[in-house]
């Protein structure tokens, strides 16, 4: 069975929705590809790793937070469609440089280094997707580092919810103060730009549930 059939979702991700159907079914078989399936809280990535290779979550969604051996910080949330691994393929560095873990059932397709690249060097639709997506996360990484490091606490929470939301909606599954540490912004400071973010109608505060009422507004104000 072709792979595009036996995983549907492939075509909506980043590189396999721009490659071409016929090399897809050329260079990505089962034999370069492995299932896996994974508990709430089991870990499916971290510096522990040394082989080389992407993800796609199939089912499920995961947490992607730092590794840095110092604390825990959540990077970003990511679900159905998702891929990981894609920046690791041709760089040098040993180990897989972020923890990622299961946040609930989750399904992960695991496809080789050599059969990715084997894909990206014969198809120049995939290989122009491949540049273009690390431009944007250049791009991305570029507007976190400034954020966090000349931002308010509205810029930096507004960037945390627009980066781990999931249809418009964020649930919160830390507690005020570890989010508060992971913004590297006082509790009381967290507070007040929920509360102005709020009173913008960016957002509507829930408990632990945030509603992005207007996502796009609220980045063009806090990231022009």
């Amino acid at each position: 069975m072709n792979i595009l059939d036996k995983y549907p979702v492939l075509k909506n991700t980043v590189i396999f929705k721009d490659a071409n159907a016929q090399s897809i079914s050329v260079y990505i078989n089962d034999n370069s590809c492995c299932l896996r399936k994974y508990s709430a809280g089991e870990e499916i990535c971290s510096p522990k790793n040394t082989d080389h290779r992407i993800g796609i979550i199939l089912d499920g969604t995961a947490t992607i937070s730092s590794a840095d051996g110092t604390k825990n910080v959540l990077i970003r949330t990511v679900s159905r469609g998702a891929v990981f691994g894609i920046s690791g393929i041709y760089s040098e560095q040993e180990s897989f440089p972020s923890l990622i873990s299961a946040k609930n059932e989750c399904s992960v397709l695991f496809i080789s280094r050599l059969a990715f690249c084997s894909l990206i060097e014969n198809d120049i639709s995939a290989m122009k997707a491949l540049v273009s997506y690390l431009g944007n996360r250049i791009l991305y990484l570029n507007k976190k580092i400034h954020s966090f490091t000349a931002g308010s606490a509205e810029r930096r929470l507004s960037l945390f919810l627009a980066d781990n939301e999931s249809d418009g909606v964020y649930c919160a599954d830390v507690s005020m103060v570890a989010l508060a540490d992971m913004l590297d912004i006082g509790r009381a400071s967290l507070y007040r730009a929920f509360d102005k973010l709020e009173a913008e109608g960016f957002i509507q505060k829930k408990e632990k549930t945030i509603l992005l009422k207007n996502k796009e507004g609220m980045l063009e104000k806090y990231f022009s």
